[in-house]
């Protein structure tokens, strides 16, 4: 910028005029969001949505509980239906063996037979009438067929003992098959289609067992102790009659056969009644089974009892047919009235669980209605607390975008929409209090407008140097500027004082700089002088203390190789030792053996003696043989020459063995002055092994005293290479001092030169200084 240039008032923004605030409107948004269906709903709407997808899952639950629970009735509606069928089974199944025994009294021509017989056919017409109306009711199809075939057997039986064209025993065994293979089995096909045996209640399912198996399968078979029985007491004959032995064993046969039936029934009744407290069974319906086992119990025990003790045990017949008939309807009530009694007491139970099940199917579907409502309620009234503060919340947000900034909202929550509320409110008023800070702001602006427009005048005259001039400081903004720049410009102005001073100062130091360059250039030159010659100087003291050292590695070369003989001649001495060693264990050997022929030599000698003195019996024996020869006359002469040439071999060997000894004499002498010689020997190896042990020893301290020279040696050696290294560092020091005396004497030039252009650039700057007017 040049001096003259000032600044066009023109580029400050010129401030708005003057006049009432007015709210300025934002500008309405034209982009619409793009929003999916959630976006698109009202929040009551989210609300119950949401509501209604927290509540499916309960709702999924407690109908999934309906269903098994309503599941669980109608199995009990269905197995209540199978036991109302177990009860004109029940007639039939009695009826049936009722009819068995009263068709074998008519064919055996029994006096009133005919009439029970044929009562008996009129009830079990009933029974089957009523069993087949309640499964076509109970829509049991599968199971009306067998009624129609159980109808067929019973007619073509009845019809049999009508024309009396069968025995007694071929219609009982007829009666029995439709009994065990027809009758007896549709209790357990009535509990499969319906059901019954389905239960987790063991107790239950034990009563389940005694009323559609237990006793349907064991009281034909159990009350064929009658119908069984009476045939053979009329072949037994009367009363006193003595009993076949084949009819006392069919009668066994019979007897053991219906007793482990009634005792199966038995054993049922205590399964059923074990585990009474497990089911919904009360006092009287207990005390109304454990009556049914008793009464059967005194009933059998009376029949087979009397069967025992009139057919089997005596040895002649002890009742007639008619006796053992009369205990037939006790018996038979026994059976079938405690058929009944446990038929009813299922139906109670299973009237109760489907009563139960029922009533529970109501309280789950009371729940689930009470749970519903309670729900909706419970949305409604959160839906309504939320709605109607958004309500409000949006006409006051419409009301403030028409630029109403004193709208309020009045809040009556502490949730999130009461703090929404209450940080709309601090909205509006902090609008309010920007519009009233705008039109403060907009009044000062103005203002200060003017004293920028006064300021500019102030600093352009200090910008072509003026230092003298400030500007006013007012109480705006502007004044911390304007007091900063007057504070500025005041500094610069002493500042300015501060240099022209110092340049002035610095054209006097130049001066004296220059002299000083010449005296330091002088001290530099002569400094350099000295250290090249003690560089000389030193160079040949590191060559002496080289030598030296050079030396001094010799002598402790030479100290290693003294330290390697004597270790050398250290184990050249311990080898030495190694053999006298040995040689001392050869000689003491030699010694051992020469001693040991010794001894053999001893040995020798008594053998010797033995010879000798064979020798001599020999010659006295060879003596007395020729006196005998002698004494003999012809007839010894022979054996007298014999004798005389054994003499002579006596002699002879005896002369043998005088020389052997004397030579085992000079032998033994021999070996003693061996065993001498060799133990005197041995005497001078220990006395060569001592002396070599004490020159091993002597080698030994040698060999330390060695040792020790040569660490000296190398001690000295490492401190001559030391001392070379030191000299040899000093050199280098010392060469270093001359390089940097010749480094100062260019530096002292260079510094010359920096002065003498320090002293022109202080001259130039006193010159620059001259145009500014400073305060005096």
């Amino acid at each position: 910028m040049s001096q003259n240039a000032r600044l066009d008032p023109s580029l400050i923004a010129p401030a708005p005029r003057s006049g009432a605030a007015k709210t300025t409107r934002p500008a309405r948004q034209t982009n619409k969001v793009k929003s999916g269906l959630l976006g698109r709903m009202p929040v009551g709407l989210k609300l119950a949505t949401a509501g209604l997808l927290l509540g499916l899952p309960f709702a999924v639950v407690l109908g999934i509980q309906i269903s098994q629970v309503n599941t669980s009735a109608v199995q009990a509606r269905q197995q209540l239906s199978g036991q109302e069928m177990l009860i004109p089974l029940t007639s039939i199944l009695q009826n049936a063996q009722l009819l068995r025994l009263s068709s074998v009294n008519v064919l055996n021509g029994a006096a009133g037979a005919k009439a029970t017989n044929a009562q008996q056919r009129a009830t079990m017409t009933a029974a089957l009438d009523k069993l087949e109306a309640l499964m076509n009711e109970n829509d049991y199809v599968e199971l009306v067929g067998e009624i129609t075939q159980m109808r067929e057997t019973l007619g073509a039986l009845n019809r049999q003992v009508d024309a009396g064209s069968a025995n007694a025993v071929d219609v009982q065994q007829e009666y029995s098959k439709l009994l065990n293979n027809v009758i007896t089995p549709y209790f357990a096909d009535i509990a499969n289609q319906s059901g019954m045996k389905q239960t987790d209640n063991r107790a239950e399912a034990a009563l389940v067992d005694l009323v559609t198996s237990i006793m349907p399968q064991n009281m034909p078979t159990s009350g064929a102790i009658a119908s069984g029985t009476i045939p053979l007491l009329k072949q037994a004959g009367k009363p006193g009659s003595e009993i076949n032995p084949t009819i006392r064993t069919e009668a066994q046969l019979r007897y053991d056969i219906a007793k482990t039936a009634n005792d199966n029934i038995l054993a049922g009744y205590d399964r059923a009644l074990s585990g009474q407290s497990t089911v919904n069974m009360d006092s009287a319906m207990n005390d109304r089974l454990q009556a049914a086992q008793a009464r059967l119990k005194e009933s059998s025990d009376r029949i087979f009892g009397a069967v025992n003790s009139n057919l089997l045990f005596p040895q002649r017949v002890g009742m007639t047919p008619d006796q053992l008939t009369a205990l037939v309807p006790a018996f038979a009530t026994g059976l079938f009235g405690g058929l009944n009694d446990s038929i009813e007491s299922l139906g109670t139970i299973l009237t109760a669980k489907e009563a139960q099940r029922t009533g529970e199917v109501g309280n789950l579907i009371a729940l689930l209605v009470m749970g519903a409502l309670l729900m909706f309620t419970l949305l409604f009234v959160i839906a309504l607390s939320i709605t109607r503060p958004l309500a409000r919340l949006t006409e006051a947000a419409n009301r403030l975008s028409k630029g109403e900034l004193d709208v309020q909202v009045a809040v009556n929550t502490r949730d999130e929409l009461g703090k929404l509320g209450t940080t709309f409110n601090l909205a509006a008023s902090e609008m309010r209090a920007n519009a009233e800070r705008g039109e403060n702001e907009r009044l000062e602006s103005i203002k200060l407008q003017g004293h920028i427009s006064e300021f500019l005048d102030v600093t352009m005259d200090i910008a072509e140097g003026d230092l003298t001039r400030r500007g006013t400081v007012t109480e705006d903004v502007l004044g911390n500027v304007v007091d900063s720049i007057n504070l500025m410009t005041a500094e610069l102005a002493d500042v300015l004082g501060d240099v022209q001073r110092a340049s002035t100062s610095v054209t006097g130091g130049s001066q004296a700089l220059l002299l000083s360059t010449d005296q330091i250039g002088q001290g530099t030159q002569l400094t350099a002088a000295e250290a090249a010659r003690v560089a000389v100087q030193v160079q040949a003291m590191t060559a002496a203390i080289r030598e030296v050292a050079q030396q001094a590695q010799n002598s402790a070369e030479t100290a290693r190789a003294a330290l390697l003989a004597s270790q050398q001649g250290q184990e050249a001495v311990t080898g030495t030792l190694d053999g006298m060693q040995n040689i001392r264990r050869e000689v003491q050997g030699v010694a051992k053996r020469i001693k040991g022929l010794g001894d053999r030599s001893l040995e020798i000698q008594e053998i010797v003696d033995t010879i000798s003195q064979i020798a001599r019996q020999t010659n006295l024996l060879a003596l007395n043989a020729s006196i005998e020869a002698a004494g003999a006359g012809e007839a010894g002469g022979r054996f007298s020459i014999v004798a005389d040439e054994v003499r002579k071999l006596a002699d002879t060997s005896g002369q043998a063995t005088a020389r052997i000894a004397t030579l085992i004499k000079n032998v033994q002498a021999e070996i003693q002055d061996v065993i001498v010689s060799v133990e005197d020997g041995t005497r001078e190896v220990e006395q060569g092994y001592r002396v070599a042990g004490t020159a091993g020893e002597r080698l030994r301290e040698i060999g330390a005293l060695t040792q020790q020279s040569a660490e000296l040696a190398e001690n000295i050696a490492a401190s001559q290479r030391a001392q070379v290294q030191g000299v040899e560092d000093m050199g280098s020091a010392v060469e270093q001092i001359a390089a940097v005396a010749r480094d100062s004497q260019d530096s002292v030039t260079q510094g010359r030169a920096a002065a003498e252009q320090l002293q022109t650039l202080a001259q130039n700057l006193s010159a620059s200084l001259t145009r500014f007017r400073l305060p005096s």
